[in-house]
């Protein structure tokens, strides 16, 4: 290794805030680079951390979801998240293709991740016609018969059930009106129905993401808490994205709101809930579309796991994704999520940050 690419090496990890010791080298992407030793991670919530992969997990191959599970079992990951698609799990009322969750949920145990169970999205049969395929089942019921099939079929494997994924956006709540209470309606069907089952599980309400205005976290918890959720939800979860300024810049209060929400929790008698991070990353996408470096979304990445450590209130946190599903499009800003990988496959920076 040449002294600049020391020197450069050296430089990066300094950014990031590590201040251990550097060991090894690793090859990423035709170039050398200096690998951080086990201690150089800085701190991560009591309850570890995880991967989210998202929608691609419901048509990735079996091959290429094993890639991504042995990419994160090269971190010192504990978690999984795997969203449990109704809308592709049961297409027609009764009818259960259960191939994808299988493969993603026994990989994952496989490889000593525990799993965050995402249950999300309604078949057509189940929600308004015509309606954005995140809209809500018109019938609660309907989707806590769902639920009560999966905690059926992988409660030896998964204790951790999150309802629903950002329903305080409009894109991924079908765009439907009054959400907060539609939402709670999912939480109050959900909630008996796997207790029933397994009634030591964890029941994470839905992630919200950061938003501003009407749709800010704070604004939509305290709605469902006006609609009476505070006894349907062991956890809530929140999404800390702070790209692409980082946690100083905090757009759209994304690291500020965690403070709030958690203050909102203990307003309401909910104080002694841990807020689990469900999503947090950054995405490598050209800079005029919210883009930052590799070093940059490593930075973020590191800085928001030791940030969330802190609170004393942080389940585990979960960062967004192993791989990007289109590297090509830089000026994608959702093609570009991947911590781990390309999407052909090669290294990125946070893969050398958190390898074993």
């Amino acid at each position: 290794m040449t002294t600049v690419m020391a020197h450069r090496v050296c430089r990066s990890f300094a950014r990031l805030g590590i201040v251990a010791g550097l060991v090894g080298v690793l090859l990423l992407g035709g170039s050398i680079w200096l690998r951080p030793s086990p201690q150089a991670i800085l701190a991560v919530p009591e309850g570890g951390y995880g991967f989210s992969v998202g929608a691609p997990q419901s048509w990735m191959s079996d091959a290429d979801a094993d890639r991504e599970l042995d990419a994160v079992a090269r971190t010192r990951a504990s978690w999984m998240r795997v969203l449990i698609d109704w809308s592709r799990v049961e297409p027609v009322k009764g009818q259960y293709n259960w191939h994808y969750v299988d493969h993603w949920v026994n990989g994952s145990t496989a490889r000593g991740l525990k799993v965050l169970g995402l249950i999300a999205y309604s078949p057509t049969w189940a929600r308004t016609r015509g309606s954005y395929f995140s809209a809500p089942p018109l019938n609660p019921a309907d989707y806590a018969d769902f639920v009560t099939a999966v905690v059926q079929r992988y409660g030896d494997r998964i204790k951790d059930w999150e309802i629903w994924n950002e329903p305080n956006l409009p894109l991924f709540f079908g765009f439907t009106t009054n959400r907060a209470a539609v939402y709670t309606g999912l939480l109050k069907a959900a909630y008996p129905a796997i207790k029933a089952i397994q009634p030591d599980s964890t029941v994470v309400a839905a992630g919200l993401s950061r938003a501003a205005g009407d749709d800010a976290p704070t604004k939509f918890l305290a709605g469902m808490y006006a609609n009476g959720a505070r006894k349907f939800f062991d956890a809530t979860a929140m999404h800390p994205y702070v790209f692409p300024g980082g946690i100083a810049e905090d757009g759209d209060n994304g690291w500020s709101d965690l403070v709030r929400v958690h203050d909102l929790m203990t307003v309401n008698g909910d104080g002694d809930k841990k807020v689990w991070m469900t999503e947090l990353g950054a995405s490598t996408c050209a800079p005029q579309a919210q883009g930052v470096s590799q070093d940059e979304q490593a930075r973020q990445i590191l800085q928001v796991l030791a940030g969330v450590a802190g609170t004393g209130w942080s389940g585990p946190a979960f960062i967004f994704a192993v791989r990007d599903t289109d590297t090509a499009k830089r000026d994608d800003l959702v093609s570009n999520f991947g911590a781990l990988l390309t999407s052909d496959w090669k290294p990125k920076f946070t893969a050398a940050v958190l390898a074993r």
